[in-house]
């Protein structure tokens, strides 16, 4: 994966900047590429000591604290300040045991943490609770739109190679593309094969491909076990894994089994750059001419899913009979529905889905996201520019 060449102004930097000078102990999640080790390298309090850094992706660091977990004791004791040291440790999944020795700095008061992880499977198992009220949970995407700073036209760009910060800097193409195809092998070896994940590495690799190519639907757990040789529990296990792994965001369906709706949930990629590679799809132009609709779909679902306010719940509607709905946002006191259209003009039928869930539900606002260049109005609902989505549903 190749790294940042220049760097993107990020929102998540200026969070847990202020986090910091309140105090306040963070555990950011990302996957892979996402920018976690950048954000650490960059996070800094205004007159305060340098914080005391540890990347546990460095074997001798890691294996440093892995023989002696005192080591980090003793710098911060040597340091003799006044209050809590501010420190900063990298991918804490690599060392699961090192939350005890967070949890104890913290609650001694001898420091504010930043701490970053890839994975949340391993550090759950070593017991993530123990940091449940001692930190904010926080979550790192790859970048939205507004942090890419690229110009609407651009948008077929981010449906091929995504928005991972590292690739995105690489001008070149093809560069860009041997990145992204290097991603899904680099998951495998590190999440797969080295923690012994499955059994079968070749299976999931299969099923890795199969759930890639399905992302943004609602994935046939038995039909996919055919085809991987595997039984539907096995995939079903599998999702979990990706799940757990910050591979994949999951989708719960929205409404009760008694309103005639389906109960299923649907997994989107947590990026279409990374989507595009596992599915072996390719990243050409000729991509955007096949598949536009589910890319402009996904593309949607990411941004909205790295936008949402901490406490809004994001789900999809799914009638057993008629048109659905892609996005049911709750927030708060507003129920929104959102449905993603990649066309510029619009047509009535567009908007059958919204209209049997207002008919039904009553939301407040109703969308269709689409690549109108401006916004209109057909009958009682609004087309919008996908590039107004953040102004007018967040």
């Amino acid at each position: 994966m190749s790294f940042e060449t220049i760097t993107f102004k990020r929102k998540k930097l200026s969070e847990l900047g202020e986090a910091l000078r309140q105090g306040v102990s963070s555990l950011l999640f990302g996957p892979l590429g996402t920018g976690k080790s950048t954000l650490l390298a960059q996070l800094s309090v205004p007159d305060a000591a340098p914080p005391l850094r540890y990347d546990l992706q460095r074997p001798s660091i890691r294996s440093q604290i892995e023989s002696d977990p005192t080591f980090i004791f003793r710098e911060l004791e040597s340091r003799k300040e006044k209050g809590p040291a501010l420190l900063l440790v990298d991918e804490i999944q690599k060392i699961p045991a090192i939350l005890e020795v967070l949890r104890w700095l913290i609650d001694e008061k001898l420091a504010v943490v930043v701490a970053s992880a890839s994975s949340a499977r391993k550090i759950k198992t070593a017991g993530l609770h123990k940091l449940a009220g001692r930190v904010r949970f926080e979550s790192l995407s790859p970048l939205t739109w507004g942090e890419t700073g690229f110009h609407p036209s651009r948008l077929g760009e981010l449906l091929r190679h995504g928005s991972l910060a590292g690739i995105l800097a690489e001008n070149d193409e093809s560069a860009r593309e041997r990145a992204l195809a290097d991603y899904p092998h680099q998951f495998l070896e590190e999440e797969i094969r080295r923690e012994a994940a499955v059994r079968q590495v070749f299976r999931f690799e299969k099923f890795l491909r199969l759930a890639a190519l399905e992302s943004g639907s609602v994935p046939h757990f038995s039909k996919m076990g055919e085809e991987v040789g595997l039984s539907h529990t096995s995939i079903r296990e599998y999702f979990q894994i990706l799940e757990d792994s910050l591979l994949i965001h999951r989708l719960p369906a929205f409404g009760a089994k008694e309103d005639g709706v389906l109960k299923t949930s649907k997994y989107y990629f947590f990026d279409l750059g990374v989507r595009n590679a596992a599915a072996q799809v390719g990243h050409s132009e000729v991509l955007l001419k096949l598949d536009r609709e589910r890319l402009f779909e996904h593309f949607i679902v990411l941004e909205l899913i790295a936008e949402l306010p901490s406490g809004a719940r994001l789900s999809s509607w799914a009638p057993k009979r008629g048109e659905g709905v892609d996005l049911i946002i709750e927030q708060k006191d507003r129920l929104i529905a959102v449905d993603i259209r990649a066309t510029q003009s619009p047509s009535p039928r567009d908007f059958k889905g919204l209209a049997a869930f207002a008919k039904k539900y009553s939301p407040q606002e109703a969308y269709l996201v689409c690549e109108s260049p401006v916004m209109k109005k057909v009958e009682e609902f609004t087309a919008l520019p996908w590039t107004e989505l953040r102004e007018k549903v967040l």
